[in-house]
């Protein structure tokens, strides 16, 4: 378990959790990557929620985020130490928060039902829960409604170390979240609530959810900056910050 007095140790852990979270689901849905030089990548177009490459190490090598993805479309990098010189039509796109909380053993909340009395917190454990889970996830984030399968597909199901949730009112899946446990931490990823059921606690309930997967480990994740309140009410505190770089196609 990473040491929270050692913030450090945490942009490692969160590092290779978000790395191996993209390998699960990437390879799922048939794309390769790779660890090379300090870092996980791809070479090939993934959907655009994804990273293409993600610096695993201080002292990854910006030559071959440069020379090892794609360039035929626009990408992401993850740059979790801020210490990525890229070149080659990159920019910096913005910086952004990592949080974290102690475990939940250490410290506790209120139970789920406590916040949110009507809403029933399932583990998408079929085909059928996944894809329902996906549309519900793109209603959340404002996305156009993706085909079957295009961010989360059915293999993703079979690995322990991932839960999916979902958040139901009256049949209706209106809430979303993911765990993974990897590195000694919970990464939380995928936290939503569909625009008209928002301002109800249900991001909260599918958050606490997810942190639920270990309670013995603290628990991660990259808030959006409206977001960062609300997890600060639930314990979280900012131990580190990331840079994240884009490269469009013409970025050459």
């Amino acid at each position: 378990m990473p040491n929270a007095a050692e913030p450090g140790a945490l942009v490692a852990a969160t590092a290779a959790n978000l790395a191996a979270w993209h390998e699960l689901h990437l390879a799922a849905l048939g794309h390769r990557t790779e660890y090379r030089d300090g870092l996980w990548l791809t070479a090939e177009t993934v959907p655009q929620i994804f990273f293409s490459a993600i610096a695993v190490r201080p002292d990854a090598s910006a030559r071959t985020v440069e020379q090892g993805t794609t360039q035929r479309t626009w990408i992401a990098v993850c740059d979790p130490w801020s210490d990525l010189g890229l070149g080659d039509g990159f920019t910096i796109e913005s910086s952004h928060p990592w949080m974290f909380r102690a475990p939940l053993e250490r410290r506790g909340l209120p139970p789920v039902r406590a916040l949110t009395g009507e809403l029933l917190i399932q583990r998408v454990t079929d085909a059928e829960g996944l894809l329902d889970f996906e549309r519900a996830s793109a209603i959340g984030f404002d996305s156009p409604i993706q085909p079957p399968y295009t961010w989360h597909a059915p293999p993703v199901l079979l690995d322990p170390r991932l839960a999916l949730w979902r958040g139901r009112t009256r049949g209706h899946t209106v809430s979303t979240s993911m765990s993974f446990v990897h590195a000694g931490v919970v990464g939380i990823y995928g936290v939503s609530t569909v625009p008209d059921a928002r301002r109800r606690g249900y991001g909260t309930a599918l958050t606490i959810a997810a942190m639920q997967a270990n309670p013995a480990l603290p628990a991660v994740l990259q808030p959006s900056r409206m977001g960062e309140s609300v997890y600060a009410a639930l314990g979280f505190t900012r131990f580190s910050t990331f840079r994240s770089w884009v490269r469009s196609p013409t970025g050459r």
